[in-house]
């Protein structure tokens, strides 16, 4: 009998380890997906803490409910009473993704937290658009307008309604767009379809142009070249010597898209505007713009702060000269195209996700 009791009791220990086992490995591999095996960000001292929320609204352009994030900066709310307003700076996720990962991964809540405690930028409101077909993470939209959905119309319902809801500066001077991968291709497209809502734009890892796969499937020649930045940009010369833009362009050198960045660059800077733009060490991923994340929350407080000025076309400013791109097809990221078709291929079969972001909703 006492035998048999011990056996019980080591098989329930067995099992209580193998328990705590579990849940730490899942507790491991929920903390890598959330931050990627990147370091949380802590707080520095005397760092304020703004506010997160998900802001649900009706979108006219997508025709049902839609939502996006929202960060507001520390003393948002108790600065009510005195009506101060805040620039806006939207950032739009790439795929597959979400746009919990400038919470999750990216922490940028965190990281202007402690940039406006040091002083190193002014505080600003945070827009995370959701970019998703159907709510899938494995879904590419473009961020355009589309069979599959208004999606650059939808940014634009976003902006209308960040503007109603929050006390936000609603000039094209005080709002940057943003975003990487196929975030920083919307972004600039958004941006060069409506320059007279935003005066700044920064793309991490862009591409440029267009072809017939994916959302683009059926497109027409006139539909892809309206939608690839590259071929119609030089048409904006009359709209940017009105309402100026200024750019910043940046991509790993090792990235299969690098070659694009250079001859964008230069034509942004050929239509009028002010463009700077770099190949940094990296590829196609969150190591390089992880590295860069910082940088990019400084450099929109510095453009809301000084509004694009008039200037002839001219060139471009690169921050890395002397650095070649890696001949296309070498690098370690293939042509966008051809990396999207295997993303909805590897997206075929697998559940949406069940985890869902614990943002709490608007008030």
């Amino acid at each position: 009998m006492r035998l048999s009791r011990a056996r019980g009791a080591a098989a329930l220990a067995s099992v209580a380890l193998a328990v705590v086992g579990l849940i730490g490995a899942y507790r491991y591999w929920e903390s890598y997906y959330q931050h990627r095996g990147f370091a949380t960000v802590a707080f520095v001292p005397h760092a304020g803490h703004g506010r997160l929320r998900t802001v649900h609204f009706y979108s006219p352009a997508l025709h049902r409910q839609a939502d996006y994030i929202v960060y507001t900066p520390p003393g948002y709310d108790r600065a009510g009473a005195s009506g101060e307003r805040y620039p806006v700076y939207y950032l739009l996720h790439g795929s597959p993704g979400r746009p919990v990962v400038f919470t999750d991964i990216a922490q940028l809540p965190v990281r202007m937290d402690n940039l406006i405690a040091q002083h190193r930028m002014r505080p600003m409101i945070l827009v995370f658009p959701d970019g998703r077909i159907g709510a899938s993470t494995y879904s590419d939209s473009e961020w355009a307008n589309t069979p599959s959905g208004d999606f650059a119309g939808y940014v634009m319902n976003v902006v209308r309604n960040v503007d109603h809801r929050f006390r936000t500066l609603a000039h094209r001077q005080d709002r940057v767009i943003a975003g990487f991968s196929m975030g920083a291709y919307g972004a600039t497209n958004i941006a060069l379809h409506h320059i007279r809502t935003f005066a700044a734009l920064q793309s991490w890892s862009g591409y440029y142009t267009e072809t017939r796969s994916g959302v683009f499937a059926h497109a027409s020649a006139a539909t892809l070249a309206a939608n690839s930045p590259q071929d119609y940009v030089h048409r904006l010369r009359g709209l940017i010597a009105r309402d100026p833009v200024r750019a910043f362009l940046f991509v790993g050198r090792d990235d299969d898209d690098s070659p694009q960045t250079g001859p964008m660059a230069r034509a942004l800077a050929a239509a009028g505007a002010q463009v700077t733009w770099a190949l940094y060490p990296g590829g196609h991923d969150w190591q390089l713009w992880h590295a860069h994340l910082d940088q990019m929350l400084i450099l929109a407080s510095r453009d809301t702060r000084t509004p694009p000025a008039l200037t002839s076309p001219g060139r471009a400013r690169s921050l890395t000269p002397g650095v070649i791109p890696i001949p296309h097809g070498a690098g370690r990221h293939r042509h966008h195209q051809t990396a999207r078709a295997e993303r909805r291929k590897a997206g075929r079969g697998q559940r949406e996700e069940g985890r869902r972001s614990r943002v709490p909703p608007a008030r």
